[in-house]
């Protein structure tokens, strides 16, 4: 077996989820990037939108993607702006080759300008 655990995916062909409902149903999208959270003989099982879900597919049809930066619901400040917001979605750009994230004000709404890794940065939660 390859070393595929914990690293980041994108399903390049939908008929290798293993899952019908899933590959019927889950609309996966070519910018999402998946975690691998089990690895098995010829397939592996994906974490979905960093979510219980899970995706078990074919190793077969996996294209590796860098892990992203930041995730889902984690606290952020847009530097130049000292802006404090939350990542909403995390979006791969294939022929760029690296990551978007959208993001949220503290008041819950959306903001228009995707933002890269460099111009953001994790805050610390007090403890």
């Amino acid at each position: 077996m390859t070393d595929y655990l914990n690293k980041w995916f994108w399903i390049k062909d939908r008929s290798g989820i293993l899952d019908p409902i899933a590959r019927d149903q889950w609309f996966i999208r070519g910018w999402e990037a998946l975690q691998c959270i089990e690895e098995k003989e010829d397939s592996v099982v994906l974490c979905y939108r960093n979510s219980s879900r899970i995706l078990p597919t074919l190793k077969s049809v996996l294209e590796e993607r860098p892990a992203p930066s930041f995730l889902p619901n984690e606290k952020v400040r847009v530097i130049k702006k000292d802006l404090y917001a939350v990542v909403k979605q995390y979006l791969w750009h294939y022929n760029d080759q690296y990551y978007y994230y959208m993001l949220a004000d503290e008041n819950g709404k959306m903001l228009k300008k995707r933002y890269m890794a460099d111009e953001l940065e994790k805050v610390e939660l007090a403890k």
